[in-house]
């Protein structure tokens, strides 16, 4: 592994730091033209919906001013486009229920401060909280602080990896002092949940439900061992397949290597030294997990809403190992392996509320399609984005505070409605706006937004013809104007890449690739109701401006001054994707 002073990384910090200040004059015109086409449409929408009304309906709009049902809603998690999603979700529901009367507060840690939440007009209070990496006991005694000085009725933990476990420490204090209802689990189902050992152990041999092999591996010893027996199970054609090597903590630097087991001893050996290098060693205090590798399969992310060991409502997505685009697929062996999960649950002393997600292996055994769980997460997932339209949307809000079964099935009907077409294809897509725009650059020192296999992707688009639609065409003369301004300011970040050969100005084959990247994206743009930016809302656009101009500014700011080396930024949380970060 090449080895970089803090000065590179200040220099990196700086170049990606002025390319997001230099695109703003785009992001002004991205908002600009939301805005006048949700204008077209929004105009028509409210002009149909008054006519369509009785005049009993009209009446009953006017009388109803008094509210019966009153929330207040504390969150966390406030820099991520998540909690923003949701925090729109529930003022959405209150805003369209003349009896109720909501109140949505929202913490994060001091060094996420610019939190693009903190901008949102559906935010009534944004306060700080201490870090749980920094004392655990003083974040939940902030939390509580919180919760009982807005007299909050609901706690929502939008949880960061290392939050979620102390969220369900809190969750009776929360419960027994300030009868709060909790939407997050105990901290023993949480503790199975949270750990992917744990939880493949719990679904083998308690619930006896379909899931992968696994193993916990808590030192360098014991990876040779296990690489020892499978390498014997190999040699005497008893290996059924190979097991990966995995982080059971969260880990940006190494969730995309899938190393798998068995390999050659020196293979390992420099997979055990490079982990141990970059921070990650494998430790009896930080253990791994080997696990059944499934290839040939399609991987898919799911998340849920669960009350009481009942499930409210469930969306799947295409999974990869960086997710940062989303749709909704209904996948019926997903389903039915979370009606089994759920139905096993039942009869166990567990009870589970909280938002969670899994991650899918979906295979083909005897023709039939197959899912195999790999790992859960006891916390929201970004996922929770495509709940994006304004009836979906106060649905989910709803569904959030008070589940009933009409709400339940109403999501069924409007997600069967909106978001997949007769042939079960998805109809609408959620992107990050700059991931997206980032990924027309092929990776380089500078710029690394793409998959790892993105050169044979490339290699690929070549074949394609350059195709101009009428409206991407009318969609480039829109952002042309910003597009010149941004190019200019950009000069300096052009000239460095140039000199450094990240952009070859004489590879006609990059030249073209670039083209029909951006003719994508600007195709992409050109569909504002199919292809939803995951920050942005109409009716709430400061967001946008404030997640990638203001927040993820300040955190590279924060890089730079450290000197820290980084990978890059997750324009979905808004944070610097940091090497040890969390």
């Amino acid at each position: 592994k090449m080895v970089h002073s803090p000065t590179y990384h200040r220099l990196r910090g700086i170049l990606q730091l002025s390319t997001l200040l230099s695109l703003l004059p785009i992001s002004i015109t991205f908002i600009c033209a939301q805005l006048w086409h949700n204008f077209r449409n929004g105009e028509a929408a409210k002009k149909n919906l008054s006519d369509n009304r009785s005049v009993e309906e009209k009446d009953d709009l006017l009388n109803s001013t008094i509210s019966t049902r009153q929330y207040t809603v504390v969150l966390t998690g406030g820099k991520m486009s998540k909690t923003l999603h949701l925090v729109r979700s529930l003022r959405c529901f209150g805003d369209s229920n003349p009896d109720v009367s909501m109140r949505i507060v929202v913490l994060e840690q001091d060094k996420f401060r610019h939190s693009a939440t903190r901008f949102s007009s559906c935010v009534d209070s944004f306060e700080l909280i201490t870090s749980p990496r920094i004392s655990p006991d003083a974040y939940m005694n902030d939390i509580y602080d919180a919760c009982k000085k807005h007299q909050a009725t609901h706690f929502l933990p939008v949880a960061a990896p290392v939050e979620a476990v102390y969220d369900s420490k809190l969750k009776g204090r929360l419960e027994t002092d300030l009868a709060m209802k909790v939407l997050h689990m105990d901290p023993a189902l949480c503790d199975i949940l949270d750990d992917k050992h744990k939880f493949g152990t719990f679904l083998r041999e308690e619930l006896k439900i379909r899931s992968p092999r696994t193993a916990i591996v808590t030192c360098n010893d014991e990876a040779r061992a296990h690489n020892k027996t499978l390498q014997e199970e190999k040699a005497n054609g008893n290996l059924k397949c190979t097991m990966i090597l995995k982080n059971l903590s969260y880990d940006p630097i190494h969730r995309l290597d899938l190393f798998q087991l068995p390999t050659s001893d020196s293979n390992l050996e420099k997979y055990l030294q490079k982990i141990e290098i970059d921070g990650n060693p494998i430790t009896n205090k930080e253990p791994w997990q080997l696990q059944d590798f499934l290839a040939n399969g399609q991987e898919y992310s799911a998340m849920i809403i669960v009350r009481d060991n009942k499930l409210v409502t469930l969306t799947c997505c295409p999974s990869s190992a960086s997710q940062l685009n989303y749709v909704h697929l209904e996948i019926p062996s997903i389903r039915a392996w979370i009606n089994d999960f759920m139905s096993s649950l039942q009869q166990t002393e567990h009870t589970l509320t909280g938002q969670l997600c899994f991650d899918f292996m979906v295979l083909k055994e005897g023709g039939k399609d197959v899912a195999y769980p790999i790992e859960c997460n006891p916390r929201v997932h970004s996922q929770c984005t495509i709940y994006n339209t304004v009836d979906v949307r106060c649905t989910l809000g709803a569904l959030l505070l008070e589940s009933t079964p009409e709400a339940e099935e109403k999501m069924k009907v409007l997600l069967r409605r909106d978001y997949t077409d007769k042939n079960g294809k998805p109809m609408k897509n959620v992107f990050w706006f700059y991931n997206e725009l980032f990924k027309i650059v092929p990776n380089s020192w500078l710029f690394s937004y793409n998959d790892a296999n993105d050169e044979k992707i490339r290699a690929k688009q070549l074949m394609s013809d350059i195709v101009i639609s009428k409206r991407t065409f009318y969609t480039f003369l829109v952002y042309l104007p910003a597009i010149v301004v941004s190019l200019v300011l950009l000069l300096p970040v052009i000239i460095i890449l140039y000199f450094t050969r990240s952009i070859n100005g004489n590879d006609m084959r990059q030249a073209k690739i670039m083209l029909l990247r951006l003719l994508a994206f600007l195709e992409n743009l050109s569909h504002p109701d199919e292809c939803i930016e995951g920050d942005f809302w109409c009716q709430d656009p400061l967001p946008f401006i404030a997640k990638n101009h203001i927040q993820v500014s300040s955190r590279l700011l924060a890089s730079i001054k450290s000197g820290v080396e980084w990978k890059k930024i997750d324009f979905a949380i808004g944070k610097v994707v940091e090497v040890g970060g969390d």
